[in-house]
C-alpha cells in the first residue's frame, strides 16, 4: 500500500509502538532524524534496559512489558499508532549458535508475537490514514527460517550494515514499508564513523572499526586471533566502556 506524500506544514508527531525495544534506541534514532514523537509506547522486559531508556530519554517513553500480554484492548486503549518497530530475539534464529531452536521455538518463537501485533495495528483498507512498520533480524539464519518470515510479512527483507554509519560492523535484515528503505545508505556529516571519535578523553582507538558487538563480551576482541582488545589508556589494552558502546 502507497500512501500519498504529506506536506511538511500538515505533518504532526508520530506515535510508535516499539516492541522488544532494548534501550530505546529507536526513539533516540526518531529524535536524530528530525522527527517530533508524540507518543512512544514500548514493550521490553529486561529490567536494566528499561531502566537505560528510562534514565537516558528523561522517562518519555511509555513501557507497558511484555509483548505476549499485549492484547487488542491495550492497543485500541494506547492507540492510534502511526508506526510499528521490532526486532525479536536472534539467539535462536542466528546460524552462530550451535544449539539454535529456529523460529518455530525457544524466543524464535517471539517473530510471531511482532506479526500478531501487526495483524492487530494494520489499517482496514477504507482507512486512508498512513501506518507504517519496521521489523529487523539477525542476516545468518537458517534459508527456511528467512523465506517463513517472508511469507509472514508478504515482502523480502533489505540487508544494511551498520558500519556505513558507524564504527561497528553489523549486518541485519530489515522488511517493512518504509518509504526509501531499500536506497543505498549514505553517511552523514554528523555520523561516527571510526572508533576514535566514540571514545572517552585520553583513550586511544586500536582500530577503526569493530567487529560485531554482542551480548559475548568476546565480540568485543579484534584481530585475526581475536585477541586484540580495541583500546589503549595509559600504556594498557582496554574494552569499549559502557558509554562508549551506546
Amino acid at each position: 500500500r502507497v500512501y500519498p506524500s504529506i506536506p511538511a506544514s500538515l505533518r504532526r508527531p508520530v506515535r510508535v509502538l516499539s516492541l522488544f525495544d532494548g534501550i530505546g534506541t529507536g526513539y533516540l534514532v526518531l529524535k536524530d532524524l528530525g522527527f517530533k514523537v508524540e507518543k512512544y509506547v514500548a514493550s521490553e522486559i529486561c529490567e536494566d534496559s528499561v531502566c537505560v531508556s528510562t534514565i537516558n530519554h528523561d522517562g518519555k517513553i511509555a513501557h507497558v512489558g511484555d509483548v505476549r500480554f499485549i492484547t487488542q484492548e491495550n492497543l485500541e486503549k494506547w492507540g492510534p499508532f502511526d508506526l510499528l518497530i521490532g526486532g525479536s530475539p536472534c539467539n535462536d534464529l542466528s546460524i552462530v549458535n550451535p544449539i539454535r531452536k529456529g523460529l518455530y521455538e525457544g524466543t524464535g518463537r517471539l517473530f510471531f508475537e511482532y506479526f500478531r501485533v501487526l495483524q492487530l495495528l494494520k489499517p482496514k483498507e477504507d482507512n486512508p490514514l498512513p501506518f507504517f512498520w519496521l521489523f529487523e533480524n539477525v542476516v545468518f539464519m537458517n534459508t527456511h527460517d528467512k523465506i517463513n518470515i517472508c511469507r509472514f510479512l508478504e515482502c523480502n527483507p533489505v540487508l544494511v550494515d551498520a558500519v556505513k554509519v558507524s564504527p561497528a560492523h553489523r549486518a541485519r535484515y530489515f522488511w517493512g514499508n518504509i518509504p526509501g528503505m531499500s536506497r543505498p545508505i549514505i553517511a552523514s556529516q554528523n555520523d561516527k564513523l571510526s572508533l576514535q571519535e566514540c571514545l572517552e578523553m585520553g583513550r586511544e582507538a586500536r582500530v577503526t572499526k569493530v567487529r560485531t558487538i554482542t551480548t559475548n563480551s568476546n565480540s568485543l576482541k579484534q584481530g585475526k586471533d581475536v585477541s586484540l582488545l580495541p583500546v589503549m589508556q595509559n600504556g594498557s589494552e582496554d574494552n569499549l566502556w559502557i558509554t562508549e558502546l551506546e
